[in-house]
């Protein structure tokens, strides 16, 4: 029972601690220009930040949904689940020494995460279908993300909004956020579509 309750306590410890880290990786390397002089040439982080703000978010902005992509063209759109086991091990090493159950643990919540963000933000700008893509959820997420495309500096968690919170990078929706929503079927779940004239707050680049 003892080791029940740890490994449920590591779990959403380390889920947390996972939204934390995507937050800051999405706030801190996908959306800013590489100008540390060491990184400014390579390749990989150069990447990051180009196929996310600006091929993605250019993609998106407009029209949040399009036709789902032939296998192995929407990588734009996805974590690589592998990479992240990777680069998880190292941590896990670190956290060896003082927990077996969290060293054990965070491999598999770093792919847990990995697999559900992809499940989810391919839902979001590729429907299928899934099962999930109809349920309240779902569709709050939806506007939860939405509200990134059009406030790039807002609302970078995908699906566990604790970095958000915590780091109060949370969007409020217009009035025009919300007829858009609506247009695009990311309303569907609500009776009546909210009037709110706050302007969202733009984070500081």
């Amino acid at each position: 029972m003892l080791i029940a309750l740890q490994v449920v306590a590591w779990f959403v410890a380390l889920a947390v601690f996972m939204s934390l880290v995507e937050h800051q990786v999405h706030a801190k390397l996908m959306h800013r220009r590489p100008k540390f002089f060491l990184f400014r040439n390579v390749r990989a982080r150069t990447k990051m930040f180009t196929s996310h703000s600006l091929e993605h978010h250019s993609q998106y902005r407009e029209e949040f949904h399009d036709e789902p992509l032939p296998p192995g063209e929407d990588r734009g759109i996805r974590l690589n689940p592998r990479e992240g086991l990777i680069e998880s091990l190292p941590f896990a090493l670190v956290l060896a020494p003082f927990t077996t159950i969290g060293a054990i643990m965070f491999p598999i919540v770093v792919v847990l995460h990995h697999l559900t963000w992809n499940f989810v933000h391919l839902e979001m700008h590729q429907p299928k279908g899934r099962f999930f893509g109809t349920t309240r959820l779902f569709k709050q997420l939806a506007r939860h993300h939405y509200l990134h495309h059009r406030y790039p500096a807002k609302n970078f968690n995908v699906f566990l909004l604790v970095g958000d919170y915590v780091f109060g990078t949370m969007a409020t929706p217009t009035e025009a956020d919300w007829a858009e929503m609506r247009r695009q079927g990311l309303t569907d779940d609500l009776p009546a579509v909210p009037v709110n004239d706050e302007k969202p707050t733009r984070a500081a680049a």
